[in-house]
């Protein structure tokens, strides 16, 4: 578009006819008006204006002049094709509405053969939008969808598990960001982790954190030293899933699934069903408790024919398996809560604020969590409540401890242990692979069963040794139950 056009267009847009002048006697924008260009145009659009403006002034023209009669001509010409324009797009915005109508009332009706999109409710209970379409033509989709429908099923009974595997790897292939993204989701202890998206076997702080910045004006370069820091090493476990299946014994079960969650065939096929309902809810359960507790053990028993799996808790070393081996070997970096004390009922509320008065004063102003046993975070609840029994817990579950930035976080990994401990977010890390071909997923099939096969590499551990305020009890300091002794 021609200087004169957009000329035009802003003299129009101000409702005016001239700009106001300088001193010598050029065009000037006022604050007013370039502000509401840039908001309208955007500020390209504003700096592009003004230096065009000026150009065609600086041999002493008006910048009103560049609105001819043939600029006008032109703009009347645009505006009244631009009216036609309009017209067009309302009609086309009516057949659009009655598109939707139409795909709305098609919706509600059953689909065919070709398959139907899922609809239904994710895991974390957002909406799902699946591009995965359940081939309901397969054996398996028309028993479920016939038996859902209370029809008889004529066809064969016996479940083809070469079609579930190849549905299966549609499912995975179209879902597969989200499968893995559940495959790997936040258990209760992971949200209060930050995490380190990394493909090292091992990885260990280089650079403690800046802890001072501030000092006396000299006109010499003086950076100031940083504190020491005792880094640990969280070391990267290998960890897989293998579960066989007879799709045959599970299929009454997704039918009671259908019927209490509401849901029809095509919302839930037998591929998702078996990963969210069956592998995932248990999965999740069991890595918890191993971030929590785990002792890593080599399977020195497993063979390529076939030999025993390892148990849960032997796939890594938990964060209280890691303390643990701290205290055993002595670290004098972290700070021993309550050292050498076993906990009583009847003094654990002055054991607990003596404890949190240990954490060292740099932290102490910090929100922070106390990740703790739950037996433990229900007995503090109880002899707070006797002690001060006309108190009100106005947050509900949440436990704080009065006159701290601390609330208890019980964990159900930790349930039994008897130990506590206290650390910045920052400090409490989770590990995850960052190379997606490092995780995956699949299935295999094996005569009348299916085998569901995943590997990933995941650990937790901690940061920086001096960030950690930890209670042990007496009775575990000599246990040696870690792998990788404290990490340190």
């Amino acid at each position: 578009m021609n200087f004169g056009k957009v000329m035009s267009l802003v003299l129009s847009y101000f409702g005016i006819t001239a700009f106001a002048k300088d001193k010598d006697g050029k065009s000037v924008l006022l604050s007013a008006q370039e502000a509401e260009l840039k908001e309208k145009y955007g500020e390209k659009f504003v700096e592009s204006f003004k230096k065009d403006l000026a150009e065609f002034e600086k041999d002493g023209a008006a910048a009103e002049d560049a609105v001819t009669d043939e600029v006008k001509a032109q703009l009347d010409a645009e505006r009244e094709n631009n009216a036609k324009l309009v017209e067009r797009i309302k009609a086309l915005q009516e057949a659009e509405k009655e598109m939707k109508a139409t795909i709305e009332k098609l919706s509600k009706e059953p689909g065919n053969e070709d398959g139907i999109m899922i609809t239904g409710e994710l895991t974390n209970g957002e909406q799902m939008a699946h591009k995965f379409r359940p081939d309901m033509s397969l054996d398996h989709n028309k028993w479920l969808d016939a038996a859902f429908k209370g029809a008889a099923y004529s066809g064969n009974t016996t479940i083809d598990t070469t079609e579930l595997q190849r549905e299966f790897g549609k499912y995975v292939n179209s879902e597969r960001l989200q499968i893995m993204k559940d495959l790997m989701g936040t258990t209760e202890s992971i949200k209060y982790m930050s995490t380190i998206v990394t493909d090292k076997t091992e990885v260990r702080a280089q650079q403690a954190a800046i802890d001072s910045v501030l000092q006396q004006f000299v006109p010499f370069w003086t950076p100031k030293s940083k504190s020491t820091f005792t880094p640990l090493t969280i070391k990267n476990f290998k960890c897989k899933i293998n579960v066989q299946i007879k799709p045959s014994d599970i299929m009454e079960d997704i039918l009671g699934y259908l019927y209490d969650e509401n849901l029809d065939p095509q919302d839930m096929p037998i591929v998702r069903y078996i990963l969210y309902q069956l592998i995932f809810p248990k999965l999740a359960e069991e890595r918890e408790q191993a971030l929590a507790v785990g002792v890593f053990k080599e399977n020195t028993s497993a063979t390529s024919d076939g030999a025993a799996a390892s148990a849960a808790l032997d796939c890594m070393d938990g964060y209280v398996t890691q303390l643990k081996a701290l205290k055993t070997a002595n670290n004098d970096k972290v700070t021993w809560l309550l050292d050498g004390e076993e906990l009583s009922d009847a003094t654990l509320l002055a054991q607990i604020d003596k404890a949190v008065d240990q954490v060292k004063p740099l932290y102490r102003n910090k929100t922070m969590y106390i990740h703790a046993d739950p037996d433990l975070v229900i007995k503090y609840s109880r002899a707070y409540r006797e002690k001060y029994p006309w108190l009100k817990n106005q947050d509900g579950e949440k436990v704080k401890v009065d006159f701290t930035n601390f609330t208890f976080a019980p964990l159900e990994g930790m349930r039994g242990t008897k130990v506590f401990f206290i650390t910045p977010k920052e400090n409490f890390k989770h590990l995850m692979s960052k190379d997606p071909q490092r995780t995956s997923i699949r299935m295999e099939t094996n005569h009348y069963n299916v085998d569901i096969m995943a590997e990933w590499w995941e650990a937790c551990g901690f940061w920086l040794a001096e960030a950690i305020f930890a209670y042990i009890p007496p009775e575990e300091e000599e246990e040696k139950e870690s792998s990788q002794a404290g990490g340190v």
